[in-house]
């Protein structure tokens, strides 16, 4: 067995948890960044860290030594990150995100930076106001040798808007269970296997691939299954060999009988409103069981009410049984510690508009 630290990302100096993950990766105790309630764990195990938790409650990943050494290798050596180079420090540390930053600054013994790294890594919602604010944020951007996106599903419209703004983008997909990040720009990163269950479930496998999940056998045979983590995305390979994401399997709400997707409504609605951030998903309702809540940024100088325009668009792009019933306008979207959306504040806040 191996002894075990719990740190709280929130409090902790950046520089003592990076010396912490570098104790880990050779052979000291293993890191904790989640409460647990054991002085030590499986002598494979050299971090403990929780999900995202978007979709329910948050599991424990317990990932070893070798795959973090991995992970951050593959990242460094695909993004072509060289001797003198830094990683930036724009993504909080309770989550592997956040963490990549500074296993990626170990593996390439440099000190991550706070403001001027060359290799910087954001969530959408950090791209979106740096582009809309062109700041000091969007100039750290600008002048970085790539920007990795990830953490959520990237429109295509930011992704253009960046790309004619002269960011250097490379997008991510992964999730903790495979230390972040695994495939760039659609393409896996070395070692790392694709395949789909059923046709159309991303399964992964890869060196980075956790051990499973802490203190949970159930969960960890039925997502870590024969060798590949079995994702809760569908998706397909595109004619030039790139992965296809095209969201989660469980992005389906049933409104009324209906199957509603919200991913579908948010694609249309942004190609009419392009310079708002929008995000769609399903709220209880007490006549239809779920319905459709439009969550959209705003100016200052808007006026006037927007859930009829949005029902008519969505009405006649997708069906009138897919017009969402409620609109909530906000400045900026909400966003929890580690730099997702907060859903379950968007789900219970009060309505702009609805019917």
């Amino acid at each position: 067995m191996r002894k075990v630290e719990r740190i709280d990302p929130v409090t902790v100096d950046t520089l003592r948890l990076r010396d912490a993950l570098a104790s880990a990766l050779s052979g000291g105790p293993a890191v904790a960044l989640t409460a647990l309630p054991h002085e030590k764990v499986g002598e494979n195990v050299a971090l403990l860290i929780e999900t995202g938790g978007s979709t329910g409650a948050p599991k424990i990943v317990a990932l070893s030594a070798s795959a973090l050494r991995a992970s951050a290798r593959l990242s460094n050596q695909t993004l072509g990150v060289t001797k003198g180079d830094h990683w930036s420090l724009s993504l909080p540390l309770n989550h592997i995100a956040g963490v990549n930053q500074l296993l990626r600054s170990i593996d390439n013994n440099s000190e991550p930076l706070e403001q001027g790294a060359e290799f910087i890594s954001v969530v959408p919602t950090q791209l979106y106001r740096a582009l809309r604010e062109r700041g000091e944020q969007f100039e750290l951007l600008a002048n970085a040798k790539k920007v990795l996106i990830g953490g959520a599903a990237v429109p295509a419209q930011l992704l253009q808007e960046a790309a004619s703004a002269g960011i250097p983008l490379v997008t991510s997909y992964g999730m903790t269970e495979m230390c972040g990040g695994c495939i760039y720009d659609g393409r896996a990163l070395p070692g790392v296997e694709v395949k789909f269950i059923d046709g159309k479930t991303v399964a992964l496998k890869g060196p980075m691939q956790a051990e499973g999940y802490f203190d949970d056998d159930y969960g960890t045979s039925t997502s870590f299954v024969d060798g590949w983590f079995i994702t809760s995305d569908e998706g397909e390979l595109s004619s030039d060999g790139k992965l296809v994401v095209h969201g989660r399997s469980d992005d389906v709400i049933i409104s009324g009988g209906e199957k509603l997707s919200p991913n579908r409504v948010a694609d249309l609605l942004r190609e009419n409103f392009p310079t708002s951030e929008i995000l769609v998903m399903g709220v209880p309702d007490k006549e239809w069981g779920e319905s459709l809540r439009v969550i959209m940024t705003i100016s200052n100088d808007h006026h006037g009410p927007m859930l009829p325009q949005i029902r008519e668009l969505v009405a006649q792009g997708i069906s009138k049984v897919a017009a969402p019933r409620s609109l909530l306008l906000l400045s900026e979207l909400p966003v929890k510690a580690n730099g997702k959306i907060d859903h379950q504040f968007l789900a219970n806040a009060k309505a702009t508009e609805e019917i």
